[in-house]
């Protein structure tokens, strides 16, 4: 059995998402990039590749106070691809795709083993609203506005990374995660923390493997981008969190009764 994994301080969170925007980390992650196999491109364009699974997201588009921050967010995107013409290379996401995980659930070879081969799907969306039932009031309640200071690289994906401007606004979130991963009907079914919490939002999977001259200009690319965001980062609202099952990783459906969290 795998040891769970714990969240981190309020005050190594923040280093650690500040360090990811240095150039020398830049460059160190761009070094480890992969492709993620999550798209394959075809003459009609990009095809989304199986990955089903339920996580409990916050989707940018559902929380008011977002209105402006998906435009930001494709104008990124697009200086991306203006930096780094690779059509086949990088899959850029849907705007409306554009999401915060609070907690993950169940993906892939864990889903179809916990949940859908034992047949539980119609019934784990009441197993996750009875969970978010038993978690306790938090000590400050409201919306969490989270500053999304610049582009970071990880493994397959280039995503916005967020800081907290005040420490309970973390604890808020760290709060529901140690209520959720700690309900042992969920247990049960294989649902644990896998990760800390990290505050991104995804913006582009790589998709061929790229040489050491093009991933030196893609961390070039992303610095210069982070250089012209510093200037003004943009906040993302979080007023409430919700289950969401996906086929793949472009679409996040919202089925009836699925169940909701308010902050």
């Amino acid at each position: 059995m795998t040891t769970p994994i714990p969240d981190l301080s309020f005050r190594d969170y923040t280093d650690r998402q500040y360090r990811e925007l240095e150039p020398e980390r830049l460059l160190e992650r761009t070094m480890e990039l992969r492709p993620s196999g999550n798209y394959k491109r075809h003459l009609a364009g990009w095809e989304p590749q199986p990955y089903p699974g339920f996580a409990v997201v916050s989707m940018l588009d559902e929380n008011p106070g977002n209105e402006s921050l998906s435009g930001q967010l494709t104008s990124i995107q697009e200086d991306l691809l203006r930096l780094c013409p690779w059509k086949d290379s990088l899959y850029f996401l849907p705007a409306s795709s554009f999401h915060q995980t609070v907690a993950n659930t169940l993906s892939e070879d864990r889903f179809l083993q916990h949940i859908l081969h034992p047949g539980l799907e119609p019934v784990y969306p009441g197993m996750v609203a009875a969970a978010f039932g038993r978690i306790s009031a938090p000590l400050q309640a409201g919306a969490i506005r989270m500053k999304m200071i610049g582009l970071g690289i990880f493994g397959t994906a280039l995503g916005l990374l967020g800081v907290f401007e005040e420490e309970e606004s973390y604890r808020q979130v760290l709060h529901f995660r140690s209520g959720f991963y700690a309900d042992e009907d969920l247990a049960k079914v294989g649902v644990k923390r896998t990760r800390p919490f990290i505050g991104h939002i995804t913006l582009a999977y790589i998709e061929t493997a790229l040489t050491s001259g093009l991933k030196e200009q893609l961390a070039g690319a992303v610095f210069k981008i982070n250089q012209s965001l510093s200037k003004a980062p943009p906040f993302f609202v979080l007023s409430h969190t919700e289950l969401r099952r996906y086929e793949h990783l472009s679409e996040f459906a919202l089925g009836a009764g699925y169940p909701r969290y308010s902050f």
